[in-house]
């Protein structure tokens, strides 16, 4: 196998004369922590941080929370809190445990599923109980899930809605003075366009004079267009970067040297299995092991291999294939190796000195997984499987001649080689008049007519629908109208622009097409309600690894054998429960059927093959079109006509955001499905 090895130097960060008690312990502050702790009320609205792993960027979320905690004012005037908004469970626990031990002058706060399911509330009151828990903290930490559920007003429309106090989306904001979105580099540009939406809502609710919020960005790989949205806006952000350094004085170290070797192997599991002599001496030394691979697959098909060949040592699989009540970090610390999946980019201290490790799709996963290893002033080496002889070439020319070079240099060089992930900032306004309208409706369908119209006013006044963010809003209004006028037209009756309450299931006889155009319209907007791409959990019992876990039904099908499936309860939503067994060749002969592509009369819009959900702006122009040349053919002077029409024409828009999304999976088909 080509390779080419060189170090890298020890990295230290910096020291400034600022000190604050952690863990007991008088420490000396790195920049951004001593920024946050005594300029915090000098930064502007916007904050955008830059700090690498392992330089306790993190310790600093709490400081303008325990300045105010520690120096109160009467009557609670300069009370500060804050909130907290992480990409994962498994981050949102590890950090309130370390939160509540740290800083025990404050009340530290979690808000995901497990807690809401904790106090065994359904529908709206499940969003009663999260307002309860916002209220008792001081540091709330959450998921981007929650927080787009309840700002897209799912709690509301589950359908027990009644008003009990001030419950709106606006109540749970207006409770903190800060918003942190830490690891902000996974999230997609619909995603961020989602977070911004935040800030929007707080344009519209809150004069400046009354309530001043202050919103962090934070990433060891900051995305640069997200600064880019700011400018645009007119939004004013200061940067604060967290330099690395080689040298050591007035420094704290973050890694120690790190012997870095690059292989070419397309093949991960042949070099690993050749470098497992080198994996086992590292652990009868006493070190701790770690691989990072792409493929949850062979993350899964490796730890039975070393199970099988090291079975006194402890095998742990770092990835989202767990249940959900596993300690995650306690099995780190038990474990001799550590094989991961993405999962180890976020957050996770693995305190680990050896690892094996693909770069990643983009250069954003190379900086996170390296930043893994020998964390302080441990040295550590690291091996880079490169997949690719082009890329491999290009390394080796980057690094021909070099024995040692320092952090930067080095990043810089892989940076030309690894290319970042796409960012489109340009379709951040659309999404922006996507998000709004669906705001704005469900605040008037589902809650309060009063808010809806002081919202409806507030976007005018504040100039806020223009350009391509009007553009997005009005086509949705667009839409909405139209479908309200099909439903006229069909029950002879004034349908009001709230007609989402209403099922009209009696109109599958009478107006089937106009029912259908209904329903879709239902389906898409519900997507909205999901922060990530929507897919098909079911209930899981892995018969090789003796495991009860949620996951994907999609992964299930494609990789491993189904043993039998059982039908847990059918209303009001399925459950499925799967017996799995041995992996078999990945299975791509899978149909998924969709409810959120209009099928009006074309029943081959619901179904997709696995190529195709790769495709979805393909697949949408083409949905539209064979919806087009149908109802073209149909009486051009008939008023359902003409309606349809004129939806076809406004429908053709959406193809540049119809993505993973916007399509609700509702089954998936294979063959071994119904074994």
């Amino acid at each position: 196998m080509k390779q080419i090895t060189l170090t890298i130097d020890a990295q230290y960060v910096a020291l400034t004369p600022e000190t604050e008690i952690i863990n007991g312990n008088l420490c000396q502050l790195h920049k951004v922590q001593q920024q946050i702790k005594t300029a915090y009320h000098l930064l502007p609205e916007f904050v955008i941080i830059t700090a690498p792993t392992g330089t306790g960027k993190s310790y600093a979320f709490p400081f303008p929370a325990l300045q105010a905690k520690m120096n109160p004012k009467p009557f609670d005037e300069g009370s500060i809190r804050g909130l907290i908004v992480l990409p994962t469970n498994a981050l949102i626990n590890e950090l309130t445990e370390s939160f509540t031990q740290t800083y025990p002058q404050l009340t530290i706060k979690k808000l995901s599923s497990q807690e809401l399911d904790a106090t065994q509330a359904k529908g709206f009151n499940r969003w009663q109980e999260a307002l309860k828990i916002a209220t008792q903290a001081d540091l709330l930490i959450t998921n981007p899930d929650i927080i787009n559920y309840a700002m897209h007003g799912g709690y509301h429309a589950t359908g027990n809605y009644k008003k009990q106090g001030d419950s709106e989306f606006r109540t749970f904001i207006e409770k903190f003075q800060y918003l942190i979105f830490d690891e902000y580099h996974l999230y997609d540009e619909a995603q961020i366009a989602n977070i911004l939406t935040i800030v929007k809502l707080k344009q519209l609710i809150f004069s400046d004079s009354k309530q001043r919020v202050k919103f962090f960005f934070v990433s060891a790989t900051p995305e640069p267009k997200l600064k880019t949205i700011l400018e645009q806006e007119g939004y004013q952000y200061q940067e604060i970067i967290e330099e690395i350094t080689n040298q050591p004085h007035n420094a704290r170290a973050i890694h120690g040297k790190l012997e870095t070797t690059f292989v070419y192997e397309s093949n991960v599991n042949q070099l690993i299995q050749a470098y497992t002599p080198q994996i086992q001496q590292q652990i009868e030394q006493g070190n701790k092991a770690l691989i990072i691979l792409d493929r949850l697959r062979d993350v899964q098909e490796l730890a039975n291999y070393f199970t099988r060949i090291f079975p006194r040592f402890t095998v742990y699989q770092s990835t989202g294939y767990v249940n959900k009540a596993e300690n995650h970090n306690q099995k780190i610390a038990q474990a001799h190796l550590i094989i991961a999946t993405n999962k180890a980019e976020v957050g996770v201290n693995y305190d680990v000195t050896y690892c094996i490790m693909q770069p990643g799709k983009f250069y954003q996963n190379f900086v996170q997984r390296f930043g893994r290893v020998a964390r302080g002033n441990k040295e550590g080496k690291i091996v880079i499987a490169i997949g690719k002889n082009t890329d491999f070439n290009k390394l080796e020319n980057l690094f021909k001649n070099l024995s040692s070079i320092d952090y930067y240099t080095f990043l810089e060089k892989v940076n030309t080689v690894l290319q970042p992930k796409e960012f489109y900032d340009t379709q951040v306004p659309y999404y922006w008049g996507e998000y709004l309208w669906c705001i704005v409706n469900n605040i008037r369908t589902y809650q309060e007519y009063n808010t809806f119209k002081y919202l409806e006013n507030r976007l005018n006044e504040a100039q806020m629908l223009e350009g391509k963010v009007a553009a997005r809003y009005f086509l949705f209004n667009g839409i909405h109208d139209t479908i309200r006028k099909m439903l006229q037209l069909a029950t002879g009756k004034e349908i009001g622009r709230g007609y989402l309450l209403n099922n009209y299931e009696h109109l599958q006889k009478y107006a089937p097409r106009t029912y259908q155009w209904f329903t879709w319209w239902q389906n898409y907007l519900k997507t909205y309600y999901t922060f990530r791409d929507g897919s098909v959990t079911v209930q899981v019992y892995d018969t090789i690894t003796k495991t009860e876990l949620d996951y994907s039904l999609d992964w299930i099908l494609q990789h491993r054998e189904i043993l039998k499936r059982t039908i847990i309860q059918t209303e009001p939503y399925l459950i499925e429960r799967y017996e799995i067994g041995n992996f078999i060749d990945q299975n791509k002969d899978i149909q998924y059927t969709v409810n959120t592509i209009p099928d009006v009369g074309i029943k081959g819009n619901n179904y997709l093959s696995y190529k195709e959900k790769f495709e979805l702006p393909v697949v949408w122009s083409k949905a539209i079109e064979r919806i087009y040349d149908k109802v073209s053919r149909g009486d051009a002077d008939d008023e359902l006509y003409q309606l349809q029409m004129e939806l076809i024409t406004k429908l053709e828009r959406l193809k540049s955001t119809f993505s993973l999304k916007r399509l609700n999976i509702i089954e998936i088909n294979t063959e071994d499905r119904f074994l």
